[in-house]
This record gives structure tokens, sequence and C-alpha cells, in this order.
């Protein structure tokens, strides 16, 4: 996206130039054929713009999928699919329409929707490689699943699985939707023990439901140990000369021409003048998404090895920081203190906080922005004391002097567990406020760690329904 936001600028720049120049009044009369012509580059960009924002609603529609999923949210996740659409999860068969999708579904948890208490069922949305048709109306995505399963007190730990999506949307009035979800397991096996001394059927346990799907699986394939590759929609982007892939603008040719109906077509300068202005709002919320992430990101990266100082001055002064069961602290002076508390990077200690899976909205004005993301952790000093992590974040980031900065930053516990154990046989209870250091405020929702069920509140609204 960088790369193609910079064009833009470049040629949005070209015509506020050349249309101020047009207005000097010694500049002759603007010919309606330099209009016209300002008007097709006007046209071009607005439809990169518009390619490059369908890329960034297919992103956190699909991350959108995977934190409903999480929580066996059925009904929501049913709600992402086209009348007709298909999913088919590991080698189950294919269910065809929402209501037989909703049918497999529910079936997965006993007949209703939801998580019992103790049980985990984590599927990490990652490495997205979305293809935008170019029409618009269409899209494919390949993107990596990361599983986390299991029943509290029951089994060895949990269990672990990975694979691979080939999905494809479709856009219906104006909104995206899934139209074919297809999941490749790669594998599924026990925690203990791990992925290589897991039966060589343990894969085949992943999705497996006593609905009959209405079609045998498209693909025969077998997962781990077999070296099965799941079919790629796209073609290698560098020997076949391009792919849309996600955050690359396709070439001038192979984008959709706005229509009449979307941008009156400009007779003078003054309306060519506006659509640039409106042009040049809509590159910068393309680059907010862009520049949040990398903010959240890089917030990760410090984490890691408890950079204080570059953690604190990602916030405003009157930022607010909640995480785990610590309470609110307030201010930036108060974030630097709280980060320092969590210890100074030291020989043998692991602290790994990785940002993944994120969901980012930017406000209409491009000046304040809200995300959803993934903490997955991996904690330990050396020999002992070795912890996996997983909760979620919901941030509220605030344009300050053209900078984007954390307003807000809450992060919900999933769990917490040690790596001898794995999550279904140990559990950490929600974490307490350091001794001698109280938050400025109480936690603002109350709520219990796993084995409980806890959803965090969502920024959003469902993205097909509104609900």
């Amino acid at each position: 996206m960088k790369i193609s936001t910079l064009r833009t600028l470049v040629l949005l720049g070209g015509l506020c130039a050349g249309a101020a120049a047009a207005q000097a009044p010694q500049s002759p009369p603007v010919s309606a054929e330099r209009i016209a012509a300002a008007q097709a580059r006007i046209d071009e960009i607005r439809a990169r713009a518009r390619h490059l924002d369908a890329v960034n609603e297919l992103r956190n529609l699909q991350a959108i999928y995977g934190y409903y999923f999480d929580k066996a949210l059925w009904d929501e996740v049913v709600d992402l699919f086209t009348e007709n659409g298909t999913m088919e999860l590991g080698t189950n068969g294919v269910y065809v329409g929402k209501a037989r999708i909703r049918e497999y579904l529910y079936s997965l948890t006993g007949g209703k929707p939801g998580l019992r208490h103790g049980e985990l069922n984590n599927h990490f949305q990652l490495s997205p490689v979305i293809t935008v048709a170019p029409d618009g109306k269409t899209a494919k995505a390949r993107w990596r699943a990361l599983i986390q399963t299991g029943v509290y007190g029951e089994g060895s730990g949990g269990n672990w699985g990975a694979g691979t999506y080939e999905n494809e949307y479709v856009r219906e009035d104006g909104v995206w939707k899934i139209s074919k979800l297809h999941f490749y397991t790669r594998f599924y096996a026990p925690y203990e023990g791990g992925w290589t001394r897991a039966s060589p059927d343990s894969a085949l346990r992943y999705g497996k439901s006593p609905v009959r799907p209405d079609r045998p699986p498209s693909v025969a394939y077998r997962p781990y140990p077999d070296p099965f590759v799941a079919p790629f929609h796209f073609d290698n982007p560098v020997t076949s000369g391009y792919v849309f892939g996600a955050g690359v603008v396709p070439p001038a040719g192979n984008v959709p021409r706005a229509s009449g109906r979307d941008a009156p077509r400009a007779t003078t300068v003054a309306e060519l003048e506006a659509q640039v202005r409106a042009l040049e709002l809509e590159v910068e919320r393309l680059q907010a998404v862009d520049e949040i992430e990398h903010l959240e990101s890089a917030y990760g990266y410090y984490v890691d090895k408890s950079m204080q100082d570059a953690i604190a001055a990602m916030f405003t002064e009157n930022a607010t920081l909640e995480i785990l069961g610590r309470g609110v602290f307030l201010g930036r002076d108060r974030i630097y203190e709280y980060m320092r508390r969590l210890g100074a990077p030291q020989e043998g200690a692991l602290f790994n906080h990785m940002q993944l899976q994120p969901v980012v909205h930017v406000a209409p004005d491009g000046n304040t922005a809200q995300v959803r993301s993934r903490l997955f952790v991996m904690y330990g000093l050396l020999g002992r004391n070795a912890q996996w992590g997983e909760g979620v974040y919901e941030n509220v980031f605030v344009k300050e002097h053209g900078v984007w900065k954390y307003k807000n930053l809450h992060g919900f516990q999933t769990y917490y567990t040690t790596y001898e154990d794995g999550w279904a046989k140990r559990a950490s209870p929600m974490f307490s406020p350091f001794a001698g250091y109280p938050p400025d405020l109480p936690q603002s929702v109350d709520y219990d760690p796993y084995p409980a069920v806890f959803v965090p509140p969502f920024h959003y609204r469902h993205p097909v329904t509104g609900r």
C-alpha cells in the first residue's frame, strides 16, 4: 500500500498544482479536453483507492470471522456468508447454503452456539494474500490458521492445529461476504507430544460432525505427515509478472473506471479541485490503516525488549492503559511507570508479545481509529517458568499533529499457561495489581479469564448485518 499511496499523492499533487495554475489570472482558459483528461486521471486514482479499500475490508472480514469462530458465535459466523455460500473444513465435505452451514457449526458445540466453561477454540487468521478481481466484485484470498483447542481438565493439555484457507468472496450491495470458505488442515495434534508424535489420523479429527455434508470433499488429500500442498489461487508474483496482492495497486489498464453515478463528471476546474480534495482524504484514510498497524506492531517489538521510553512515547499525554486485571493507568507518566515494573531485559529472559490479526476501522474524518488485535505471548526465564499466553486488545488511536498515537490501550486476558502443562491442564487466574503501585482506576470490565468463557467487547458492528 505504501507504493500505491505515494503514487497517488504524487498524482494528486500534480492535479492540485495544475488546477491552481489554471485559476491564475494570467493563465488561458482551460479547455474541455484538458478537464476531461484530468477527470480520467482522477477516475483512475479513485479506482485504485477503491481497490485498496477492498483489500482492507477483506482483511477485516476474515479477521472478524476468526474472532467470531474463536467463541463459537455461530450465527455471527453464518451471517458473513452469501445465501448460497459453502463451507469446507478439513476433510469433512462441503456444506452448501447458510442453513446447512449453521446446522453443521451448531453440531460442533452440542447443538447450541457459544463455548462452554473450560472450552478453548482459538483460530488465528494470519498471512493474507488477497486477490481482488479487476471489476472489484469478487475476490480470492489465502490465509494461514493457527489453532489452539481443548477442554479444561480433559485430554493431554489441549490441541495444536494449523492449516491453510483458500477462500472466495463476493461484493453484494456494497458489502463483502464469504462465498466459499475452504480450510485445508495441515496438522491437528495433541499438545502433549506435539505434531511429530501424533497418530497419522490425528488431523482427521478436526471439524468432525454427525451432520452429513451436502457434497464430498472437493479435494482428496491427507494432512501431515503427508506432504500435501493446498492449491494456490494465484501464480508466482515474480515469474508471472503480476498478482493482485494485498496492498498492491493493479496496473492502470486493469482497474475498473469509476462510473458516472459514483462521481459527477467535472466540467470546471473548481469541480476537479473538489474531487481532488475528497480523494486526498480517502488516501489519508487508506494510509492511516498502514500507519496504525505499524504502530501496533512496533508496540509489540518494544514490549518484547522492555523498552519503556519508546513505549511511553507512543501514547498521548492523557492516554489510558489497562492490561489484564491490574486496573486503569491514566497519563503517559503513569504508563511509563507501569511498563517499568514489567522488568528490564536480562540474560535468559524471553518476553515475546506478538500483535496479530488486526481489525482496523478509521473514522470518516481520518483523525481517530479503533483496532481489535490478538496478543500471543511467549514468556520464560532460562531453565524455568516457560509460559504461553493469549488475549485480545481493543485499542483507540488518535492523530496528533499528523502523527498517530495510542489514546486507549486495553488488553483482555484469555489464558496464561505453563509450557509443560498446556492450556487444558493449567490456567493462571487474573493478574493482580503490582505491589506498591495501585492503579488510578479499578478494572473497567469485570471478567474471568479461561477456563471461564468471556468475549471481549467488539468496537464494531457485524460487517454484514450491522448488528
